[in-house]
């Protein structure tokens, strides 16, 4: 290639609203540029690819995992492709908020990349109140997707307190290589950090994203022939996942599916649903929802992720219940 692309992975745990910030970049990237997005989601079923169509981006989904499995082949697939469809002028890789960077750094400089992607600064998002919970704090993926970032991002700062900006402020200083750090809401990240300088560092613990799982084929889930809809589940990470595919005709209420959304406190839930209100994007977290409009829908999809297992049959008999 006669230019190296320049090339930023995003990174942030699940809820940091890494999809926000990325939607918020297109929005302001130049106009005569073509940017390609490469996302990789936990479930099967594929949202946040969707929801970024028709946002001044070419998009690629790698759903059903993790890019960091299996030497990350499906990963190399993904951006292979988009490379040589869209030719981008930036490329945004977007991995699971249950991802850990490690194996995605490595192979983007490795021998392979080292000539077509000119890798710079990686952003991690974090919402600062999820570091008054240990849980997140003792997780390996949180503390790596941090260690590994040059920017560190606190994001949803409105709804945070003068005690949460303490404790990222806290937080962020005790990386040993010191990081760009920034304070924002909506997902509104500054610009001019893709450009910084992407600096090599050493995770916390190596071995934490080390195994080997299945991982689907690159082909994009459809429906069985005569079926309206069709349901996939994953699991992994101390999380469980269930993903819904809604065929074209089918229309939802869209005040019924407010009201159940509000209703799930799953860890994340998000949703694109074609409903009797014009199409819609949906993003829950712990019974909180917000909306966006959409562009484009080739189908409707929702999908689910928590610690616990949720009754997933009895989730699927309320959505259906809101089918007009």
């Amino acid at each position: 290639m006669a230019k190296a692309i320049p090339t930023n992975l995003i990174t942030g745990f699940l809820g940091s609203g890494k999809t926000t910030a990325i939607l918020h970049l297109l929005a302001n990237k130049p106009e005569n540029e073509t940017w390609g997005v490469l996302v990789n989601e936990f479930g099967e079923v594929g949202i946040d690819g969707a929801m970024m169509s028709g946002k001044g981006a070419v998009v690629r989904e790698v759903p059903g995992g993790c890019m960091c499995c299996v030497a990350g082949l499906p990963m190399q697939i993904g951006l292979n492709m988009l490379i040589a469809r869209s030719k981008p002028d930036r490329i945004l890789i977007e991995p699971t908020g249950l991802g850990h960077p490690e194996q995605i750094l490595n192979t983007l400089t490795g021998e392979y990349y080292d000539e077509a992607l000119d890798l710079r600064a990686s952003i991690c998002l974090i919402d600062p109140r999820q570091l008054s919970d240990s849980r997140y704090l003792e997780n390996d993926n949180f503390r790596d997707q941090a260690q590994l970032s040059d920017v560190l991002v606190a994001n949803k700062t409105d709804q945070c307190s003068e005690e949460h900006r303490q404790l990222f402020e806290d937080y962020s200083r005790q990386f040993e290589q010191q990081k760009a750090t920034g304070w924002v809401q909506q997902g509104e990240l500054n610009k001019d950090w893709l450009n910084l300088p992407r600096f090599k560092r050493q995770a916390h613990n190596k071995s934490a994203h080390s195994h080997h799982h299945s991982m689907p084929e690159t082909a994009p889930l459809t429906l069985p022939e005569g079926e309206t809809f069709v349901r996939r589940e994953n699991k992994g990470q101390g999380h469980f996942s269930c993903g819904w595919l809604f065929d074209e005709q089918t229309v939802f209420s869209f005040d019924r599916l407010f009201q159940l959304f509000n209703g799930i406190p799953a860890d994340r839930l998000k949703a694109v649903i074609r409903t009797d209100q014009g199409l819609k994007g949906f993003n829950a977290q712990n019974g909180v929802v917000s909306i966006i409009e959409l562009d484009q829908l080739d189908g409707s999809r929702i999908e689910i992720i928590d610690k616990e297992l949720p009754p997933w049959s009895e989730l699927e008999s309320l959505l259906l219940s809101a089918v007009v």
